[in-house]
């Protein structure tokens, strides 16, 4: 295999707060993989618009945005070449990663031990590594989800809803699945939810009074605002509200919002409100990424990749702002 002298990549190269025009592609020069390391030729790459445009406002918390500074996280490719050391990889093996600032880019350098070999390099796997980790990790070690629960999912046709409501469903769940676009309501009836709301035509609030008067065991919500108000104050005996996001209010003035302190509604239901971020739960992600590749090579997931093709480093800002238009359905994926 003839392996290129240097190769594009999208970096930030000045932090305006959109994406857009934060971000070129520049030249990157080859560099061999050391030891311990392969290089891999990234085929697709997914996207994540919230935390990429958040990068471009230098607003994430852990993270010190100096440009130029590279883009993406998850990919999915072939290996090109391996380091000294590397015997579990070889050339040619299909592979997953995910690390900040190796998605968007043609070749990446990485560590053998983070990378996971798969059975083929398809844009459906981006749905699941770390999308769908973080799902399952999220549902089952944050939520502690249980037979029989009752689950309400926020944004259940996108990329990380999709996969949380399966996951709930295989559980033994009933799931509640909300979208704001009712022609996505048919996509969640044969996803296997239960309860498709669509909030531009029912009022949640009615729906969980109404139809679930004992409220949710469950909520795993990343849209934020009136979505999470309704289900914090609709929370069952021990209930749990999973936050894995807050997609409706991320880049606008933080809202004081007048209301009883949040214990007051916790306290008497022993309830519970529980932050997640994957990265901080790395304890669980080998063990999550083994099982959720198991359960799609077995056929009992059905990862979606939203249709809207989008081809080349130089898509990449159309990609991230379809969605975060909310246009899609699934997993939102670049093909390099």
């Amino acid at each position: 295999m003839t392996l290129p002298s240097r190769y594009r990549k999208l970096v930030i190269h000045e932090s305006t707060g959109d994406f857009r025009s934060s971000t070129r592609v520049v030249w990157q020069d080859w560099v061999d993989p050391g030891p311990g390391e392969v290089v891999i030729r990234n085929k697709f790459a997914g996207c994540n618009a919230v935390f990429d445009k958040n990068l471009c406002r230098n607003a994430i918390r852990y993270v010190n945005v100096v440009p130029p500074f590279d883009m993406g996280i998850e990919a999915v490719g072939e290996i090109v070449a391996c380091g000294a050391g590397v015997t579990t990889l070889r050339v040619g093996d299909a592979v997953a990663h995910s690390k900040l600032g190796s998605g968007f880019r043609e070749y990446q350098v990485a560590s053998a031990t983070r990378v996971i070999r798969i059975r083929e390099a398809s844009a459906e796997i981006l749905t699941l590594i770390p999308t769908g980790i973080s799902a399952m990790v999220g549902l089952e070690r944050v939520g502690e989800v249980r037979s029989g629960d009752t689950v309400a999912v926020s944004a259940a046709a996108g990329g990380l809803g999709h996969i949380v409501a399966q996951i709930a469903k295989l559980a033994g769940c009933h799931v509640i699945g909300l979208t704001s676009d009712a022609r996505k309501i048919p996509l969640l009836r044969e996803l296997g939810i239960d309860r498709p709301v669509d909030l531009r035509n029912e009022s949640l609030r009615e729906v969980i009074e109404r139809e679930y008067p004992r409220g949710l065991d469950v909520a795993y919500d990343s849209v934020g605002g009136e979505v999470f108000d309704t289900f914090l104050d609709h929370l069952a005996m021990r209930g749990r509200l999973v936050i894995s996001g807050h997609t409706s209010d991320f880049d606008k003035t933080i809202e004081n919002v007048a209301q009883p302190r949040i214990y007051r509604k916790l306290y008497w239901k022993s309830a519970s409100v529980r932050g997640f971020q994957n990265q901080a739960f790395p304890e669980f992600f080998d063990e999550a990424a083994a099982r959720i590749l198991a359960l799609y090579y077995a056929g009992r997931l059905r990862p979606l990749v939203d249709p809207t093709p989008f081809q080349g480093l130089e898509q990449a800002a159309d990609a991230e702002e379809h969605l975060l238009s909310g246009r899609n359905l699934g997993k939102v994926v670049v093909r390099l």
